[in-house]
């Protein structure tokens, strides 16, 4: 297999960005060039799997492809740490579904706010256990909200009225006091996650 980069400007890369990550993840996954324990696959006979410095690693794009000729890669501790930071994320939401009595189907809409939203590709979210395996109409885009809540809240009356009866009615839920947290949190630690009929639409190779 081989991969096509892709960049703002079609200059050449330097990186790679948050969600250039997790599609990248994604699409290693479905072609079995990570396995679901988020370690690359050794028996891949690719140019691009090799061993480095940190163990194994892939070659998103090599020195001669990239601005700042050095080879652009993830390694297995990359892996590790994105695995980690989905998993937190998963759980969080799993645990607050369950405290307030409902199941992740009976969530009417999830609303993707700030500029990593923006650019984030539901369907790689859903197939590394990031988000919910939901309908994706399901999933609203509302960008930069923080900013755009500000300024409403600034130039207009009723909008920062609003902004005060709900400040009011927000709840702190600390969630590493819940004791199921620590379980799902570990159940998660894995692509898309241990419990696959949590993700009834993903499917690796």
């Amino acid at each position: 297999f081989d991969i096509e980069v892709a960049t703002i400007g079609q200059d050449k890369p330097r990186g790679i960005c948050g969600s250039g990550y997790i599609d990248l993840v994604s699409e290693l996954l479905k072609h079995g060039a990570l396995d679901k324990n988020g370690k690359i696959n050794r028996s891949v006979k690719n140019k691009r799997v090799r061993e480095g410095r940190d163990g194994y690693e892939f070659v998103v794009a090599f020195a001669h492809e990239t601005a700042t000729e050095n080879d652009i890669i993830v390694t297995d501790r990359d892996l590790d740490n994105l695995k980690r930071a989905k998993a937190a994320i998963y759980s969080g939401t799993a645990i607050l579904v369950r405290h307030i009595g409902i199941k992740m189907e009976d969530i009417k809409k999830i609303f993707i706010a700030g500029g990593f939203g923006t650019a984030l590709n539901i369907e790689s979210a859903i197939q590394i256990g990031l988000i919910s395996d939901l309908p994706r109409d399901k999933f609203i885009f509302v960008g930069n909200s923080s900013l755009a809540g500000a300024r409403q809240n600034l130039l207009s009356c009723q909008a920062a009225k609003t902004a005060q009866e709900v400040a009011k009615n927000i709840t702190y839920f600390e969630l590493s006091t819940d004791p199921q947290y620590m379980d799902e949190y570990m159940a998660a630690l894995f692509f898309p996650h241990t419990d696959t009929n949590r993700f009834p639409s993903v499917k690796y190779a």
